[in-house]
């Protein structure tokens, strides 16, 4: 039987020709996904642009400072810095747990430890929580009533809350409680979308014993 009419010649071939196509497509096919990536990768690294429409009406496509474009705005910065300083208020209030846990969960990793060490005390000192839940008192904080000063000159973003809280059933002027704080951006790792609180310097402050100055690394000490 000669070898060209052979039939397991044939198949032979057949296969080594279907290997042949399959091989191009494979080529095609890697040769298509690395064009993609390299697609994918220059897009993301693009400056983002986005779509304006000026006083004459024409639109234009402006590129946008990623950096820039990702800070809160003061509008943003205000509303976080009242509902924090609104929280932290409160903290002479029966809801001290509440209030303390909220603030501190919104607080630098390094300053919420330090926070916490203080409010739990030691064997030495009792801790706050309990000794201000027998005073069963509860403080307010009207929101409208709040002084709030923004600076984002610096970084961390320097902010000055000024407001009054009043107790719950008492008719006196109430109580006046100045706080600055020092925010920054929230790290991806703190699952948090935002602001945190990298440092507090209180007037007035509710918790006697949580007094403390900003050091280099962020925090408050007491």
């Amino acid at each position: 039987m000669k070898a060209t009419t052979s039939r397991f010649v044939a198949i032979w071939a057949s296969h080594e020709a279907r290997a042949r196509v399959w091989f191009r497509l494979f080529l095609v096919a890697m040769a298509a996904l690395l064009l993609s990536l390299i697609t994918t990768i220059r897009v993301w690294h693009r400056p983002r642009e986005v779509v304006r429409i000026g006083c004459n009406g024409i639109p234009q496509v402006v590129a946008l400072d990623n950096q820039a474009y990702s800070e809160p705005n003061e509008r943003e910065i205000r509303a976080f810095a009242t509902e924090f300083a609104i929280f932290y208020a409160r903290s002479d209030s029966f809801s001290i747990l509440n209030d303390l846990v909220w603030c501190a969960n919104r607080m630098a990793p390094d300053l919420r430890e330090r926070f916490k060490r203080a409010v739990r005390g030691s064997a030495e000192r009792p801790g706050l929580i309990p000794v201000i839940e027998k005073l069963q008192r509860r403080t307010q904080v009207d929101s409208a009533t709040l002084t709030v000063e923004v600076d984002k000159r610096p970084y961390p973003w320097k902010v000055h809350v000024k407001g009054v809280r009043q107790r719950v059933g008492d008719n006196g002027p109430g109580e006046t409680f100045d706080l600055d704080l020092d925010l920054v951006r929230a790290s991806r790792d703190e699952h948090i979308e935002g602001l945190l609180v990298w440092g507090i310097r209180a007037k007035g402050e509710p918790i006697e014993t949580v007094l403390a100055s900003v050091g280099a690394e962020g925090g408050r000490i007491p």
